[in-house]
This record gives C-alpha cells, structure tokens and sequence, in this order.
C-alpha cells in the first residue's frame, strides 16, 4: 500500500477511530501494566537482563534486538532507576501489543468491535500479563507475532513486496528464536501464492515431476535478482547477532562465554529439555498442557469464538468485512501452522515456565478469536428487527466486556508485582553493612544478580570480589565453574573475608563448610569464620569461653526462664576498627519453653551508645527457644560489626532478650540486660 494510501485512510472518518481505539487501547494497557510491574530490581533472568540492558550484555541466547532497543530506551526515559526504566520497557512492548492487535484484527475482519474483543482478551492474558511486568524479551516476542502475521497477509493481499514479510520475519529472529516456528506457515504461503500466480486457474497437465519442472522454469521467486533480494531482506537483520561477538564475553548471571556459542546462541543446550514419549503421552501434553492452557487465556467464550473462527476460514466463509485479496483458506493455514508448529516446540520442551514459550501459540489462535466474533456479528447484525439486532449485539459485546472483566479480576493478584522489591530491599541492607575491603561474596548466579546491578550499575563496593558457585549437584559440569569448595577453603583459612548468600547446610556442593567453619548471619548472608564449627559444653574449656556462676537466667512475667551459660568472642578478644567479630552464646532452659523470644545484641561504646544491633531468633533463625528441650545446651553465634570509625577502647557486648509477640524484654538480675562480653578495639 502505498504511503499516501495509509495518510488518506489515517485522515478518514474510519481511520481517526481506529487510531484513537489503539491510543486509548496502548494508553489503558500501560497504565494497568505500569501499575502491576515489578518497582525495581529483580533476582535471576529478570535482574540479569536489568544489567545488561545496560551494559549491554550478552544473556542466554544473545538477544541483540531486546538489549539494544533496552539500552536506547533508558537513554531516552529518564524516569527511575535502570531497573525501573527496564521494567517500563517491557510494559512499553506489550502496550503496543495490545494495541497491534486490535488493528491488525480490524483491518483483516474490517470489524471494530471483533479488533477490541480480541486486543481486550489478550489484554487480561495471565501469560501476556505476567512477561509484561518482568523485563524479558517476550513481549516483544508477542509484538513480533502479530507484526509477522500481519505484513505476510498484507503482502498477500498485493499491499506490500514481499522483501517486506520477510525482512520483519528476520528481524523477529533477532530478538527471540521461537520465531523460527513460523517458517513452514510461512513457506507454505509463500510456494502457495507464487503456485497460483504461475498457473492462476489454468490446471496444469503431466505428472507430479512435469508440474515441478514447469514451475520452476516460470515462477519469478527463482530469478537471481529476485532471489537476492528475498534472501537479503531476511538475512541483514539477523547480522544483528554481530551484536554477540562486539559484546564479546559476559559476566553477569548466566555468564556467555564463546565455547558456549553453539549452546546458547545456535540453541544447542534446548536439547537437554526435549522430553519424548508414545502417542498417548503426546496426547495427553495436549490435552492436559495446551488446550487447558489456551482457555485459560482467553475464556471458553474467546475458545469457542475461536472454533468458530477456525471453520469459517477453512470452509471459506470468512466474515462479511473479510480483507479484499486475501484467500481465506490460505489464512487459515497460515494460522494454523503458525501456532501448531510452535505447540509441537513446547509439547516435547520440558522446563518449568513453560507457558510463556506457548504465547506464539496463544496469540495466533487469537486471531480465529476474532474472526469468528467478526462472523457472529454478522450474523446478529443481519436480523430483520432493529430493536432485536440491537439488543443482541448489545448483548454479545457485554459478553466479551464480562469476558475481559473475569480475566482482569482472577489474574490481578497473580500478576501484581508492585510490591515485590525483597531483592532490592535485601540487598541494600547487606550493602550498607562495613563489609571488609576486598571480602568474597560467594553464592549461586541467581541470588549474586542483585550485587553486580550494585557493581555494575550503580558504581557501588566494586572492591567486593564475587564468587559464582555451583549449589545443586546435578548442575556440575554445566558451566565454567563448580563448587570451588577447596579455593573457598583456602581463601577462608588464609584469614579472607568470606559471605555466603546461602547456607552451607541448604546446599548439596558445599556441606563440608558447615562441618568446618563456624558461621555467623550478617544481614542476609553468612560471614564464615575460620574457628571449629561446634564447641565443648560450656564450663568444659576455652573454646566455649567464660562460664557463670550461676547461670545468668532471664525470665519473663510469668516465671518462663532461659539461661545464658556462657559467651565467648570469636576470633580474639581485641580487634580493630573496621573488624568482624564474632560473640558465641550458650543457652539453656530449665524447663521447655512456651514462647518464642528474639534476641538483640547490641556494641555499646564507652558513651553507652550503641554502633551495631542485630536482633533475631536464637541461632541465626535456626533454633526457635519454642523446640528447645529441658537442659538442652544451645550454642548462639552473633556477628558483629566494629564500624570504620570507632574510637579506640572497650566496647561492651549487651544482650537483651524479648518476647516479639508481646514487646516484653525479659528481666535479668534485676536488668532487662545483660553484658555478656567485652572487647578491646584499636584504630584501624
């Protein structure tokens, strides 16, 4: 079509509200997405493509479109943090989505209220809305599908050249290869229409090898020229993967390094996910994974209008409105192969999050959807009475208004991620705490993501070294790296600063370190200090430290006691300013006890103020007093923080223990405290 085709029709009473449907339609769908996505920073994928949306990075399977319209964006929108404005890039993508939708359906039906139907279920998609508040490449994956349909269907109907499909079909590769599910549609069409424009009604004579021979000789698609141009239109977007080797090797998450091209950039590593079985299993993934799936979406009403609209194009009956050009059996087998193929990626691909891979599959069944409201419409619109065709339409577009208001209200909570900040809000405390210049930082990819947003991003504690590690045993040998227990070993044992994201004991790699070390909760991770991880009872040498005569006994109101049997400071009594240190605490109840107390060690300097607090459940968490058992010794380890700046001198270790539920601090001979230790601190 030509250009000024476009501006004419753009100009018309019929193209303003179409135009002002999609704005209203792009403006809605922001604002409900905006409202729902996630604040700020994420965990995992969604904060490893924070980053390198940034940086510009290299993710999993290179991406290169995602990232380098990404970075563009939060150069051009300067609202919030980078996590933010990756966030709000991803809302941007599926707006336009929704908005794509409507007018592709519109201009293929020429029915405006079969483009909202469809543009509004899509809208409430629990699979569409939950990739459209995380910062991943699937909603532009979605835009993609609709584009790609659409312009094949333009070219079909003599609007556009073909170098135009084409060159939009190898631009969507770019951004994610699910998009190579299309190509036996889009062969299809392609050798259908070139059949029919080499024989046109003339039926051909000889045998299957003549035809061939003829068409070979007259089609047009094989002449050089024309060849060279198709293959170019699809063959310079995807140069855009030169995107992978100017980027060169990534560090952060999922680290890419060039051995690994063939697995993640060629798509090597899928295999491992491919799950095969007999023909009942096969059938049952269908009718028990993507059928499900597919109504969940939109509705059994948007399902069976789709039904609907699936037989009226492979019976040739499209709707009243149906685009001038375009067979209409041809679009349904376009359609069809387009979603079946992708259906069959997802049947045998066995991960998790399997449902967002099925959005190619989803979106195009959509577009029966709405063909087959655009028949019902026309059906409806054709009775006699005015009052009754009105009251009916009425009526059928009440039913996809319900139908969109049922999907918005049962997907909402699950898809409302306005409130998820726990790896921002975890991260900044960790962060604010005086970790040692140069400390190890050691934990899975996963839970490292929100320190290097911190590295890499916001310029903060690039002194802290990182260390990715291998938790679960059946990841080893999946990635340049393993367990690294015995490198750990050393650094701790050379006296190194070293911070676990995850405790030794929730692992399957790293155990032994629990066996050999003691550890100490700081924020939310573990400082791991190089001292035996289990003691003597209290009173039975050093390594238990002091012991009291009596216990120190602290009892609430009603008379329930707990007993401090010991405490001793970890590595050494004295430490300088800047130091970690470490209190161990023996505690014993007389009697089981029936509450569960906090605990709250608190470094008091010489003015009585206090330069670090912690407060937790006895053992880091690890041992509520409600299981202890009658005379059960319990051993405590606290550690603390000796700040930067603190002035030489004695500093007392005070412990105070409470009852969160009631906000009572428990009595100690006659204190609601207790001085349990003393350390000597020299400038740093």
């Amino acid at each position: 079509m030509k250009w000024k085709h476009w501006m004419a029709w753009a100009q018309s009473r019929a193209g303003l509200i179409a135009l002002a449907v999609m704005l209203a339609l792009f403006l809605g769908s922001f604002a409900l997405y905006a409202r729902t996505m996630a604040p700020g920073l994420l965990e995992g994928d969604e904060g490893e493509f924070q980053i390198n949306i940034y940086k510009l990075g290299v993710s999993h399977t290179g991406y290169p479109t995602f990232f380098l319209l990404g970075k563009l964006w939060t150069m051009l929108v300067p609202l919030g943090t980078i996590a933010t404005r990756a966030n709000l890039y991803v809302v941007f993508w599926s707006a336009l989505t929704i908005a794509a939708t409507y007018g592709f359906v519109r201009w293929l039906t020429r029915n405006h209220w079969a483009g909202i139907a469809t543009a509004l279920l899509l809208l409430g998609s629990r699979v569409e809305w939950s990739q459209a508040i995380i910062p991943r490449p699937y909603t532009l994956n979605s835009l993609f599908v609709v584009l790609t349909v659409f312009f094949f269907f333009l070219w079909r109907a003599g609007k556009v050249d073909l170098t135009v499909p084409i060159f939009v079909f190898g631009l969507s590769m770019t951004n994610h290869r699910t998009m190579m599910w299309f190509a036996p549609a889009i062969a299809l069409l392609i050798l259908s229409a070139d059949y029919q424009a080499v024989f046109g009604d003339q039926k051909p004579r000889g045998n299957l090898a003549v035809i061939l021979r003829e068409w070979l000789t007259r089609t047009a698609l094989l002449k050089p020229r024309r060849l060279a141009e198709l293959i170019a239109a699809f063959v310079v977007p995807l140069l855009l993967y030169g995107y992978v080797f100017w980027r060169g090797e990534s560090d952060v998450g999922v680290e890419f390094h060039w051995k690994d091209f063939n697995d993640e950039i060629m798509g090597g590593y899928v295999r491992a996910s491919w799950r095969f079985g007999p023909l009942d299993w096969l059938i049952s993934r269908v009718t028990e994974l993507y059928i499900p799936l597919q109504i969940e979406q939109f509705t059994p009403l948007g399902f069976a209008a789709g039904l609907l609209g699936m037989s009226a194009l492979a019976l040739n009956r499209p709707p009243r409105g149906w685009v001038p050009g375009l067979p209409a059996r041809e679009a349904f087998w376009f359609i069809t192969l387009a979603s079946l193929a992708n259906t069959a990626f997802c049947v045998i691909f066995w991960v998790i999050d399997i449902d967002k891979f099925f959005l190619p599959s989803f979106i195009p069944f959509l577009f029966f959807t709405g063909v087959g409201v655009a028949v019902i419409w026309d059906w409806l619109a054709a009775l006699a009475l005015r009052p009754a065709r009105w009251l009916a339409l009425g009526i059928f577009a009440l039913a996809f208004v319900g139908a969109t208001g049922f999907l918005l209200a049962t997907n909402y909570a699950g898809n409302d991620f306005s409130q998820r900040n726990e790896a921002a809000t975890i991260w900044n405390e960790n962060l604010a705490l005086p970790l040692e210049h140069n400390a190890l930082i050691v934990g899975n990819w996963e839970s490292l993501i929100p320190l290097e947003y911190a590295k890499y991003v916001d310029g903060k504690r690039g002194d802290l070294e990182r260390w990715k590690v291998i938790i679960k045993n059946y990841q080893l040998g999946q990635v340049p790296y393993d367990s690294r227990q015995e490198e750990l070993e050393r650094e701790i044992r050379k006296g190194r600063p070293v911070y676990l994201t995850v405790h030794p004991s929730e692992t399957e790699t790293l155990t032994i370190l629990a066996d050999q070390f003691r550890m100490a909760r700081v924020g939310e991770l573990w400082r791991v200090l190089d001292v035996p991880a289990r003691c003597r009872e209290a009173g039975q040498g050093a390594t238990c430290g002091s012991r009291f005569e009596p216990a120190i006994a602290f009892a609430d109101r009603d008379g329930r006691r707990v007993e401090l049997l010991g405490a001793a400071i970890l590595p050494r009594q004295a430490l300088r300013a800047g130091d970690f240190g470490m209190l161990s605490l023996w505690w014993r109840a007389p009697e089981s006890v029936s509450a569960r107390y906090a605990i709250s060690l608190r470094v008091l300097d010489a003015q009585e103020r206090v330069v670090y607090q912690r407060d937790s459940e006895p053992a880091n968490g690890f041992r509520a007093t409600l299981g202890w058992s009658p005379q059960e010794i319990v051993q405590d380890d606290w550690g603390f923080f000796i700040p930067p700046d603190a002035a030489p001198g004695a500093y007392r270790l005070r412990v105070i223990v409470y009852n969160p539920a009631s906000g009572e601090e428990l009595q100690a001979g006659g204190g609601a405290f207790f001085d349990a230790a003393m350390v000597m601190v020299a400038a740093r």
